[in-house]
This record gives structure tokens, sequence and C-alpha cells, in this order.
């Protein structure tokens, strides 16, 4: 029994974190209602795209909030984030 716990721990820590903190169903919620209509999928799915990180996704929504005069709170910024993360991006957070 310690040998299968001691197995499946192992396991679960190996398994990498793929969202961000924020909450993904607000973050979609917020993403069709505010980004959509400069942004379609293709920007996240193009093979040159410009964004190589969690932080630099975080940034990148920060400076479209920025732009788009959205008012986002940190946390919304963080919700879009963990959306288009475990949608599109798969990025490991950083501990």
């Amino acid at each position: 029994m310690k040998k299968l716990l001691l197995a499946v721990s192992v396991l679960l820590l190996n398994v990498p974190l793929v969202q961000a903190a924020g909450d993904a169903k607000r973050g979609q919620e917020l993403y069709q209602a505010n980004c959509t209509r400069c942004h379609d999928t293709s920007v996240h799915t193009r093979p040159n795209r410009i964004i190589h990180s969690l932080d630099g996704l975080k940034k990148r929504i920060q400076f479209c909030e920025s732009n788009g005069r959205l008012n986002w709170s940190p946390e919304q910024i963080e919700d879009v984030a963990a959306y288009l993360n475990a949608k599109f991006y798969k990025y490991k957070e950083v501990p």
C-alpha cells in the first residue's frame, strides 16, 4: 500500500500545471464579450504568434485591455489568461 501511495504521489507531482491562476469560465465570458471584436481564434493558433509564455500572454492581455480601455481588474486579466491558456496555449504556471 505504501508503494502504491508513493507511486501515485510521484505521478501527481510530475503533472504539469497548464492553467493560469484565474477562472477560465469567467475569462471566456470576458473574452467573448470584449476581445472578439478585434480578434478571432486564428490569432492564437497561427504558427508565427508573438506570445511564447504565460507571462507574455498576461502582458499581452494587459496591453489589449489598456488599449481597449476596458478597465479590467487584475483578477479579470488573470481570468482571461486562464481561459486563453487552457484553450490555446497550454503554458505551465511558474510557481
